[in-house]
């Protein structure tokens, strides 16, 4: 037997061990957001959803309010008339509704109100200058701000297994335009949530709350209108309601809960950390690779310590067998990983080429033997070879 007929499997990778999986309902949690300007009915409407949520699910947990203002207490009839227990947290701090969302999480409630969202980031800005005991921001300082409220309270909102509704204020949107004179002026093109710029469209349902009046010799007329700004399957994008109430957002609701599944993978998937080389990942990965190369070179030289010409050919087919290059300088260059795999193929060639110059035959592999070779080998299936004429180093 040659070392040229040594075959090559790619092993099948198991349906259970797939990385990708069926689209599926993960996350059957309603997120909503109502901003608009004081007055405009966004805690009230938030309130009317919570409750109709609250009734749609069968929860017979309390619905828990984060409230800012401390105007929750103007809720209690509408709580009391729909017979719906609400228990409340009057802060501002990040951290206590960190710690709210956690609680709930862990059993306590089913739904989240948190009335407004504005106050939570503005206090959170506050907290950081306090920290850096600074009375402003320098540019470097908002990575790191936003970065934070990432990690505490976007990433967890939207992956927590809670129903949210937010509320937050608004401020003036304005760009800059030049005129035929050529003048710079700003102009009013909408409005934003007063919150981290990207906060507002990490919920399912955006809504820019309104208030109208109407006054005339006939009637006074007083209402509040919502515009849904983003909903998330195009069921709600675009529409308007007058005094909103849960059954105008009900399609969206109920396009969120129906059809839950259980997530078949972590929701935070694989650290990108992993990714990231620091210095000292650096070391430690030239160091490993030092460790492989020398290992393949002390194996060879044990194995074939003359410098003939036979015994060089014998390294060098060795080495084009596990790395697909007879250049020693390419193979320097490989990556840890890739030469601890190529070093056991280089023995495994060695042990080959032994037992077919005594004649003999080459032991059977286990199964276990065989699979990790066959996953070995099926790495470096589709690597192109390199031809080169560099063999191992001299004398080697």
């Amino acid at each position: 037997m040659t070392t040229q007929t040594l075959e090559r499997k790619v092993v099948p990778i198991a349906a259970e061990e797939s990385f990708f999986t069926e689209i599926g309902n993960t996350k059957p949690y309603f997120k909503a957001a109502f901003e608009g300007e004081p007055g405009t009915g966004k805690s009230w409407s938030a309130a009317l959803v919570a409750i109709g949520l609250h009734k749609k699910i069968g929860s017979t947990k309390p619905i828990v309010l984060i409230d800012t203002e401390k105007a929750s207490k103007f809720l209690v009839p509408l709580f009391k008339e729909n017979g719906i227990e609400a228990m409340v947290r009057e802060t501002h701090s990040l951290a206590d509704l960190v710690t709210a969302m956690k609680l709930c999480a862990d059993g306590y409630s089913d739904i989240v109100v948190i009335d407004s969202i504005t106050h939570i980031w503005m206090d959170f800005q506050e907290a950081y200058k306090r920290k850096l005991n600074r009375q402003t921001f320098q540019t470097q300082d908002w990575m790191a701000i936003k970065s934070d409220w990432n990690r505490h309270f976007s990433i967890p909102m939207v992956q927590s297994p809670l129903h949210i509704i937010a509320t937050g204020r608004v401020s003036d949107r304005m760009e800059q335009e030049v005129d035929e004179d050529g003048r710079k002026e700003f102009t009013k093109t909408g409005v934003k949530m007063q919150a981290e710029k990207n906060t507002a469209y990490e919920f399912d349902v955006l809504v820019l709350m309104e208030r109208h009046e109407l006054i005339s010799r006939a009637k006074h007329e007083v209402w509040r209108q919502a515009t849904v700004l983003k909903g998330r399957g195009n069921l709600l994008d675009g529409k308007v309601f007058k005094n909103p109430t849960y059954e105008d957002f009900a399609p969206a609701v109920e396009a969120v809960i129906k059809d839950p599944i259980a997530a078949r993978f972590s929701p935070a998937g694989r650290d990108a950390g992993e990714l990231i080389r620091t210095e000292e990942d650096k070391r430690k990965w030239v160091l490993e690779r030092k460790r492989w190369l020398e290992e393949i070179e002390g194996y060879l030289v044990s194995i074939w310590p003359s410098t003939g010409a036979q015994e060089k050919k014998n390294k060098t087919d060795a080495l084009e067998y596990a790395f697909q290059t007879r250049s020693w300088s390419a193979i320097e260059s490989m990556r840890p990983d890739v030469l601890e795999d190529g070093f056991a193929r280089v023995q495994e060639f060695a042990q080959k080429k032994i037992a077919d110059l005594k004649g003999e035959q080459v032991p059977e592999l286990t199964p276990e033997q065989k699979f990790e070779k066959d996953l070995r080998d099926s790495k470096t299936e589709d690597k192109p070879k390199k031809p080169a004429k560099a063999a191992v180093k001299s004398g080697k």
